[in-house]
């Protein structure tokens, strides 16, 4: 059969789909978090991923799987969903999504949806570069290299698959890992090529090691990649200025492209986004996100409801931060439905950080 790791932060259904492909003569390795999955599922190479969309800890099924994809190319995900969407429809092509499956779902749906991925043959959707990420034990013995990894060893005149780090760096590897742990450092492999790699490293949660990830010097400009970032456990923004609040935000926007762009802009300033184009699925979302301190509105989409709207946003959710974007008249008449600061199109994205930021 196949191995797949199960992404879900809700212990009961986890426990149930874990069960039930496990009966099915699968491997499955299951964790409550993305940052969770990165670890355990690593050096596991799974051949699919069952992921929900919305998990806790900053990192949500999308992301989980465009770093795996950034490791396994031909890895396939299924992703799992209690808010389906137009935009989460669209963001799942792009990402190169096997199926996605709405809860509630039925294990005979889990089956051939897992089943259906591991028949995919032909190329994988092309998500841009993949990367070089390796896994050392504490002794530095290599225990995973993704396909990345070997081909820039091979590049380097090194063998595709070393055991130790030592042999694939030019200087003491303790010293350039403790190094890289604060920042990207420039080295050379030990190969008769000599290459120029930059390397940044952390430690691996919960167990003894390393996570190390290894740019070409050529490439210097992938270092910003988010999925880099997620691997790396960098929770910032990639932006030079980030959110102060980095809760994850709630957008309400009818244009699809503004939509898009809100939450492209947002999570690029270091926060988690969840867009809705309606107050029902909205409402939903922060019921069942908790973390959510902001949420974005539309003026034109809520219209003359807009106060009704912040009014039953505020039902469960008293101190939410409610930012208004568009609009017409004084800012004071549009502070006065229950506004929290105003977003006036067309915006920058500093002027959407201190929207959010009030």
């Amino acid at each position: 059969m196949a191995t797949v790791l199960i992404v879900e932060d809700e212990d009961v259904l986890r426990e149930t789909l874990s069960s039930f492909l496990t009966r099915r003569g699968h491997d499955v390795i299951a964790a409550a978090s993305g940052y969770e999955a990165l670890e355990v599922g690593l050096d596991a190479s799974p051949d699919v991923l069952v992921a929900d969309w919305m998990l806790k800890n900053h990192i949500h099924g999308l992301h989980v799987s465009a770093v795996f994809r950034a490791l396994h190319p031909r890895l396939n995900t299924i992703l799992i969903t209690g808010f389906p969407s137009r935009d989460l429809l669209e963001e799942s092509d792009r990402h190169g999504i096997a199926r996605l499956l709405e809860k509630p779902f039925d294990l005979a749906d889990l089956d051939e949806a897992v089943s259906s991925a591991l028949a995919q043959t032909g190329d994988p959707v092309d998500l841009g570069p993949t990367i070089a990420a390796v896994a050392l034990s504490s002794e530095g013995d290599i225990q995973f290299a993704s396909e990345r990894a070997r081909q820039i060893f091979a590049a380097a005149g090194l063998p595709e698959q070393p055991e130790r780090f030592a042999e694939v760096v030019a200087s003491d590897a303790t010293e350039q890992l403790e190094g890289a742990e604060s920042d990207w450092v420039a080295i050379r492999s030990r190969g008769p090529v000599a290459a120029e790699w930059w390397m940044r490293a952390r430690r691996r949660a919960g167990r003894a090691g390393w996570l190390v990830v290894l740019c070409p010097r050529e490439e210097e400009g992938r270092r910003s990649d988010a999925r880099m970032r997620i691997l790396l456990d960098e929770r910032g923004g990639t932006l030079k200025r980030t959110l102060v609040d980095r809760g994850p935000v709630v957008v309400i926007e009818r244009d699809g492209v503004v939509r898009r762009l809100l939450v492209a802009q947002i999570e690029r300033a270091g926060a988690l986004c969840y867009p809705s184009d309606d107050l029902k699925s909205a409402l939903r979302l922060l019921a069942a996100e908790p973390r959510v301190r902001s949420v974005i509105i539309d003026f034109l989409l809520a219209g003359p409801d807009m106060a009704s709207w912040i009014e039953q946003i505020r039902v469960d959710r008293p101190d939410v931060h409610v930012v208004a974007t568009g609009g017409t008249g004084s800012e004071s008449e549009l502070l006065a439905k229950g506004v929290t600061s105003v977003l006036r199109k067309p915006w920058r994205i500093n002027d959407l950080i201190d929207a959010l930021d009030h």
